[in-house]
């Protein structure tokens, strides 16, 4: 088996790379030459990655003053080594002063990312700690880890979170008007049209917003955009069908039904009569299938189905 480089290395030549990389005076040849030692090991593109983005994040320290870069910058060095010796006095403060560990998922700062999906997609995102996101077409969040808390912003869609309990790092989901705090669980939840719901498979979470509810398994809350909780019809099977491949309706607004089919479709879908938007649909449909999920509500409903241009269904009453 071939022999590795030791991270410490390569975290290392990583930041000589950053530093030069950044520099007025790299030349095309030392720009060639990274290229080159990037094409080495996804080693060396996993950990130059890390340390670019902490070197990214860190630029409003770069012309600032504080004890450890004055101590660095206080030795006396010849001239014409003061630029290349300033440089990497900076690194050593910036990258090895405040520490590498500060910006990782236990650090004080800790760890920032961002997540979407597309129409029809679908993405799974495994965190460090065992916990599991699961997020459903057409879906952002935004994602922040450190030693104290684990955090995510639901922007829009749906995410399902299967969670390592911890109560020395609470997992919360900001969405809406409202935050959801896990209590050791699964749970689903979804933001369509300024409302929330959340589903609780196993175990229970406390929703807080203008008042504080707990659920526990097999229940389903949800609130509007002003923090009022709302009662839903729904069943965490129903709502978490999307995991499964379907889409599961009870009685649903039909203008709600269209929303939640483009989710996973690159078509548009609107009512040419806003009176339509109150008809109710019921119905299991296939995700992948919006032809079928479109012939079903023909045959239930008082509409039809026009096709004005590649990517639009519009639906006029019958």
């Amino acid at each position: 088996m071939p022999k590795t480089e030791a991270s410490s290395d390569l975290q290392q030549q990583a930041i000589e790379w950053i530093l030069r990389l950044d520099s007025a005076t790299c030349t095309p040849e030392e720009r060639q030459a990274f290229r080159e030692w990037l094409a080495q090991g996804e080693d060396r593109q996993r950990i130059y990655r890390q340390l670019a983005d902490k070197w990214r994040k860190l630029d409003r320290f770069k012309g600032g003053d504080f004890p450890v870069r004055r101590q660095a910058l206080s030795y006396r060095v010849p001239r014409k080594r003061m630029r290349r010796f300033t440089e990497l006095a900076l690194a050593a403060c910036l990258l090895l002063g405040l520490g590498l560990g500060t910006f990782s998922e236990q650090g004080w700062y800790g760890h920032r990312s961002h997540y979407e999906t597309e129409r029809g997609g679908r993405r799974t995102v495994q965190l460090a700690d065992g916990s599991r996101l699961e997020l459903s077409g057409n879906t952002e969040l935004n994602l922040r880890v450190n030693r104290w808390r684990r955090s995510v912003e639901l922007v829009k869609g749906e995410a399902f979170f299967s969670v390592a309990h911890n109560p020395q790092q609470p997992f919360e989901v900001k969405a809406g008007n409202g935050t959801i705090v896990d209590i050791g669980t699964q749970f689903d939840v979804k933001v369509q049209n300024r409302q929330v719901a959340v589903a609780v498979v196993d175990g229970a979470v406390k929703v807080e917003t203008k008042g504080s509810r707990e659920i526990n398994a097999n229940q389903v809350l949800g609130y509007d955009s002003q923090g009022n909780f709302q009662d839903s019809p729904d069943s965490p099977a129903n709502l978490t069908a999307w995991l499964r491949g379907q889409l599961v309706f009870e009685n649903r607004r039909l203008d709600d039904v269209l929303s939640e089919l483009e989710r996973f479709h690159d078509t548009r879908l609107t009512l040419a009569d806003p009176s339509l938007a109150k008809l109710k649909v019921s119905g299991t449909f296939h995700i992948g299938n919006l032809d079928g999920a479109l012939n079903i509500i023909v045959m239930t409903l008082p509409v039809n189905i026009q096709r004005p241009a590649p990517g639009q269904a519009l639906l006029v009453r019958r």
